[in-house]
């Protein structure tokens, strides 16, 4: 009996190691781009734009991100930025 025991006790640890193993984590950058009152604003605002993509799609964004572009709209005079943020998801 105690070999037995044994036995699947192996086999189950043997089989969660390997669901484990081939668990895999894709990571992709997502662009945000928005509009605010002054330039850091208009950052702040691409930022959530990009996080909330990445949370919608089941994953995890980084703190570190990278400003693509700043521009002033000449219609109407708003700064608009746009970011790219590091984003990680699970299978």
């Amino acid at each position: 009996m105690n070999k037995w025991r044994l036995s699947a006790s192996v086999f189950l640890v043997t089989v969660a190691c390997s669901a484990a193993a081939l668990a895999a984590v894709h990571h992709f950058d997502v662009i945000g781009e928005a509009y605010g009152h002054t330039s850091e604003e208009a950052i702040d605002n691409a930022l959530r734009v990009a996080e909330t993509k990445c949370y919608r799609s089941w994953g995890r964004s980084s703190q570190e991100y990278a400003v693509l572009a700043e521009w002033v709209d000449p219609a109407t005079g708003y700064p608009y930025a746009r970011v790219s943020v590091g984003c990680a998801v699970e299978d």
